[in-house]
């Protein structure tokens, strides 16, 4: 038993997964605003990072100036070149410095592709199990390359529930998904990169079979995000509800 908690942090993305005996992050933004959720012990079983941008990865500080630990970092496995518009050098250093303070207090590192095999999860413990959906080494070392090609996909398995954390991802990283994943979803989606129209590919909604829908967003941070397009789909292709946290605010599920 436990929670799975989507946190109202703007136009980012933060989400907690509490076990009876784990605590999980999946992006942290601004985690310092929701202390209550989490442990006691200030010792995190692992966190995520979907990718190297600051409103992903910027709650690592605050866990940093406050004492936690992490025993598992795990983070995209982009290769930043030089010059890079897709992320600035100030992020991937900021973001650099972080891991490597973790990894220096005993945290052990891990930037994943898309598994390889489908027998058993990437990750199973604390009565979780973790899939590594994307991205592909493809797609995210391609030669046109940007941050959200390599953006991590992570299902999380809790119990008789699953959410699908899709960070940022962009539409090349969901099409290689929706064209070779059975079942990659199937219960919470957590939409891709806040409700923009890159992100919300079409066949990969569709081939979700989603019954909840959750975007991390806010209004008029950013033109056209949430974008009607993209609320469109998930609408048309959600079972249940579509939920926005600028809307409707934090959203917690039971496990």
């Amino acid at each position: 038993m436990g929670d799975l908690h989507c946190l109202n942090v703007g136009c980012a993305d933060a989400s907690v997964i509490i076990t009876a005996t784990a605590t999980f992050l999946v992006d942290c933004h601004n985690i310092g605003e929701y202390t209550s959720l989490l442990p006691a012990s200030k010792r995190l079983r692992g966190v995520f990072v979907t990718h190297q941008h600051s409103d992903h990865y910027s709650g690592l500080g605050f866990l940093k100036d406050n004492g936690y630990t992490i025993d598992h970092l795990v983070y995209s496995p982009y290769d930043r070149r030089r010059g890079d518009a897709s992320v600035t050098i100030e992020e991937w250093n900021e973001f650099a410095s972080f891991r490597d303070h973790f990894a220096q207090k005993g945290t052990n590192l891990h930037a994943p592709y898309r598994q390889a095999e489908w027998g058993k999860p990437w990750w199973d413990t604390d009565g979780v199990q973790f899939e590594i959906i994307g991205p592909h080494s493809s797609v995210a070392d391609s030669e046109t390359r940007q941050l959200h090609d390599a953006c991590l996909v992570v299902k999380a398995i809790l119990g008789t529930r699953n959410c699908l954390f899709a960070g940022d991802a962009s539409d090349a990283n969901l099409e290689y998904i929706a064209d070779n994943t059975k079942n990659y979803c199937n219960d919470i989606l957590h939409a891709s990169h806040h409700g923009s129209i890159e992100g919300a590919h079409l066949d990969f909604i569709k081939k979700c079979n989603a019954k909840y829908t959750l975007i991390s967003t806010a209004t008029g941070k950013y033109e056209n995000v949430p974008h009607p397009t993209a609320l469109r789909r998930y609408k048309e292709n959600t079972a249940h509800d579509v939920r926005r946290t600028d809307v409707d605010g934090s959203w917690k599920w039971s496990f």
